[in-house]
């Protein structure tokens, strides 16, 4: 979106032409283009309908008194609202508002904000046809034959299975991109989280003697118990196999390992070439690589925490934490040196965050500096903490 456009949103919702809650307002919380946009609301404390309620009626009751009622009462300068109400504003934001009283002033580069991934993904049917599920804005249902499909507002998807005497079953294929999450509640009422930059294909019923899906990426499985009939995730060269518990897969190609991580219950991971391989316990990791198996006591927490919206770095690499945040974020990191990749961090962090302000907070404690141009990091060693 250019500064001009950005121009004329801001002031149609100063003006009040655009309020919380219409449908144009929605738009500009749903849309890429608007990211400057968002962050000058968010800046000065004008956010989404549902967040962060009374800050937003406050700073509309403000602006409501710079518009101004009727012809008496007298227009507040721009710049004396911003001093008084809003200061600091970030830098798009305060250049935008002095510069509709001093049009003179030249407005400066503005500095990238990457904002955080939201709910996205694309269903792919059995026949081909996709439904890009980040553009739904209401519940909808799909009878598809043997299944029906809810695709619902709360960004899930969910399979019931139909009662019918057809043994025919259809394949679905869930792509989460990066900047993505989401949630999926199989035929069998198993619940799956898919992580950013991940794919999960599975039927729309379980039928025979195993329930079988198919990953790439990362997922958090809870599945429902069901002994007659396993359930197993099939991912590189493994097989997890389950009857009822929850853990988490950690199956990226770029990492060059799969990760097994059990929550609770029990599961056995095997090498599908070579048939070897281990029965995990809850708090228990099995990490495959180059054929291998090790398994190792892990805290849990560390690697699910991804599913309650947060990052849990643990003395981790700063080479494993870009790995995390180019997914979420869709940015690229390049390091000015091999030693930086192997500097380490520890701290949790919320995932709604922008990716500067937890860069800030790397910078804090770690002698890095993270640049921005445009989606590429450049990380260098700082001169000092």
């Amino acid at each position: 979106m250019s500064t001009k456009d950005e121009k004329e949103w801001l002031r149609a919702i100063l003006e009040g032409k655009i309020k919380p809650g219409d449908a144009e307002w929605e738009k500009v919380w749903k849309e890429e283009d608007f990211a400057g946009v968002r962050r000058v609301l968010r800046d000065v404390g004008m956010m989404k309908q549902d967040d962060l309620v009374m800050n937003r009626a406050k700073m509309w009751r403000v602006v409501e008194g710079y518009r101004g009622q009727g012809e008496s009462r007298k227009r507040v300068p721009v710049w004396r609202w911003v001093a008084a109400v809003v200061l600091p504003l970030m830098v798009c934001g305060i250049l935008w508002l002095i510069s509709r009283e001093y049009p003179e002033v030249v407005l400066a580069d503005r500095i990238p904000i990457i904002e955080a991934g939201t709910p996205r993904a694309v269903l792919i049917m059995d026949k081909g046809e996709k439904i890009d599920l980040s553009l739904l804005v209401g519940d909808t249902t799909l009878d598809k034959g043997n299944v029906r499909i809810r695709l619902d507002s709360s960004k899930s998807v969910r399979y019931e299975q139909v009662m019918t005497n057809s043994t025919t079953v259809e394949f679905n294929t869930i792509v989460v991109p990066r900047k993505g999450e989401y949630q999926l509640i199989l035929a069998d009422g198993s619940k799956v989280y898919l992580n950013s930059e991940s794919r999960l294909r599975f039927p729309t019923r379980f039928v025979g003697t195993e329930r079988r899906v198919y990953l790439e990426g990362e997922g958090y499985f809870e599945i429902a118990k069901d002994a007659l009939m396993p359930f197993i995730v099939e991912t590189g060269e493994l097989d997890v196999r389950v009857l009822g518990t929850s853990f988490n897969v950690n199956a990226y190609a770029s990492e060059k390992s799969i990760r097994t991580t059990l929550a609770s219950g029990r599961v056995q991971v095997s090498d599908r070439l070579t048939g070897l391989g281990e029965i995990i316990a809850p708090g228990e990791q099995a990490e495959w690589r180059d054929g291998y198996f090790t398994t190792r006591e892990v805290d849990v927490s560390i690697y699910t925490s991804w599913i309650n919206g947060k990052f849990y770095f643990e003395g981790a690499t700063l080479e494993e934490i870009a790995a995390q945040l180019q997914r979420w974020y869709d940015i690229e990191f390049f390091f000015t040196s091999e030693k930086l990749k192997h500097y380490a961090f520890a701290g949790v962090i919320n995932k709604e965050y922008t990716a500067n302000k937890i860069f800030s907070i790397i910078e804090k404690t770690t002698r890095v500096k993270f640049d921005l141009s445009g989606r590429v990091v450049t990380v260098r060693e700082s001169a000092s903490r």
